[in-house]
């Protein structure tokens, strides 16, 4: 099985570093582990003693909330980093799969100690944070100020970019198993008006979402009405 170390060679996220940086093959000693669909990897208020990488698959990073409800503030995906803190604690968000979902868990303490000794690694999980850091900005920014139709086009389009930065997009087409419940969860909206929504895009000739594959069919429309500046994603 893929050691981290040749998954962060490869990845994006560690692509500038050797052989040497990392030492050895088996870097911290982590292998990757499965998670079938719709398991959960790390509960919130759990004790936060692990870091994951994903590697493959599709997850959730959400909120749960009093009355039950949730907020899902990310999907993350292929190299995204999840959990990392700066101080000790509890977890703030729970983790699920939602296909079958590769990770690498890594001892906080041990990639913490890793970072001090090798100031490379320590760069590249920086600008990893970082990233994360403007993409939940704009998440935010969806929530609270874009329209139904704005932030639901900023949605797709954001997950057009990121999926094209690991090879699982191309001509504006890619595979995505989120449901609309899970979409009017991460977009602050009602399953009714997510569907009204994709609904009006579709009829538009902006996008198509079916049957877990979205096609970005007017990339220039969809980018204006959304805002979008990818920017934020370097």
């Amino acid at each position: 099985m893929q050691t981290l170390w040749q998954f962060m060679r490869l990845h994006p996220i560690g692509a500038t570093l050797s052989k040497n940086d990392w030492g050895n093959d088996d870097f911290l000693g982590v292998t990757a582990k499965i998670y079938k669909p719709h398991s959960e990897i790390g509960r919130q208020d759990d004790d936060n003693h692990e870091i994951f990488i994903v590697k493959s698959g599709w997850a959730i990073l959400y909120h749960g909330l009093p009355d039950g409800e949730r907020q899902i503030i990310d999907t993350p995906l292929t190299g995204d980093i999840v959990g990392f803190r700066s101080v000790d604690g509890p977890r703030l968000a729970s983790l699920a799969s939602i296909t079958e979902l590769t990770v690498y868990e890594i001892s906080s303490k041990e990639l913490v100690e890793a970072i001090l000794s090798e100031g490379r690694l320590g760069k590249k999980i920086v600008c990893s944070l970082a990233r994360l850091n403007a993409i939940l900005a704009e998440h935010l920014m969806n929530t609270g100020r874009r329209t139904a139709m704005s932030r639901t086009a900023h949605f797709l389009l954001e997950l057009e970019e990121r999926l094209s930065m690991v090879g699982l997009s191309a001509h504006g087409r890619y595979e995505c198993p989120l449901t609309q419940y899970d979409l009017a969860d991460i977009l602050g909206m009602t399953t009714v008006h997510v569907n009204r929504t994709l609904g009006e895009l579709r009829r538009a000739d902006l996008v198509s979402f079916k049957a877990g594959h979205v096609q970005v069919i007017n990339r220039k429309k969809l980018v204006e009405i959304a805002g979008f500046d990818n920017e934020y994603l370097r």
